[in-house]
C-alpha cells in the first residue's frame, strides 16, 4: 500500500515597517527560507522578487500620513502554489490606486503574463513620456503569476499567485 503524502503548507504573516531597507532584508530572508525548502531555485528567485517588488510599490504609492502605519506581508502556499500578499494604507481616490487597479485589469486582458509583458515593453519603447509602468507586468511575467488587487476602505491588498515547485 502506498503511503499517502500529506499536503505541504507554509505561512509567514508579519507586519513590516515601511522603510526601503526592509525590502531587501525581506527579499533576502524569503530567498534563504525558500531555497532551503524548494528544489526549483529559479522559481524561488522569482517569488522573492515578486514579494520585493510588491513591497516597493506599497512603500512608493502607499498613503503614509499616519506614522504608525505599517505594511503587512503575508506569504503562504500549499502543494506547490505560492501566494504573496502585501497590504498597505492607500487613498482610494488617488491616481496611484486608480493606476494599480487599471494596470491589473489590463494584465488580465492578455492570454498570458508573457503576452502582457511584451505588450508593455512595446508601449515603453514607443512612449514619449518616459514613465514605464513596467513593474507589475514584469513580475507577473517573471513569476508566471496572476495578480489581484482589492481596496477595502483605506487599505489595498495586492496578491500574487504562482507555482513554486
Amino acid at each position: 500500500m502506498a503511503e499517502k503524502k500529506s499536503p505541504f503548507k507554509f505561512l509567514i504573516d508579519i507586519p513590516v515597517r515601511n522603510h526601503w531597507e526592509n525590502v531587501d532584508l525581506l527579499r533576502t530572508s524569503l530567498l534563504n527560507c525558500f531555497t532551503a525548502i524548494f528544489s526549483e531555485v529559479d522559481g524561488v528567485h522569482a517569488f522573492a522578487t515578486v514579494a520585493a517588488e510588491l513591497l516597493e510599490n506599497a512603500i512608493k504609492y502607499g498613503h503614509w500620513t499616519d506614522p504608525s502605519s505599517r505594511l503587512h506581508l503575508r506569504v503562504s502556499g500549499d502543494n506547490g502554489t505560492a501566494r504573496v500578499e502585501v497590504e498597505n494604507p492607500i487613498d482610494p481616490s488617488s491616481e496611484a490606486a486608480k493606476d494599480l487597479l487599471s494596470t491589473i485589469a489590463w494584465l488580465k486582458t492578455f492570454p498570458s503574463p508573457e503576452d502582457a509583458y511584451r505588450a508593455r515593453l512595446l508601449q515603453v519603447a514607443t512612449a514619449a513620456s518616459g514613465v514605464s509602468r513596467l513593474g507589475l507586468a514584469r513580475i507577473a511575467y517573471e513569476a508566471n503569476a496572476t495578480l489581484v488587487a482589492r481596496i477595502d476602505e483605506n487599505v489595498v491588498r495586492v496578491t500574487c499567485v504562482t507555482n513554486v515547485v
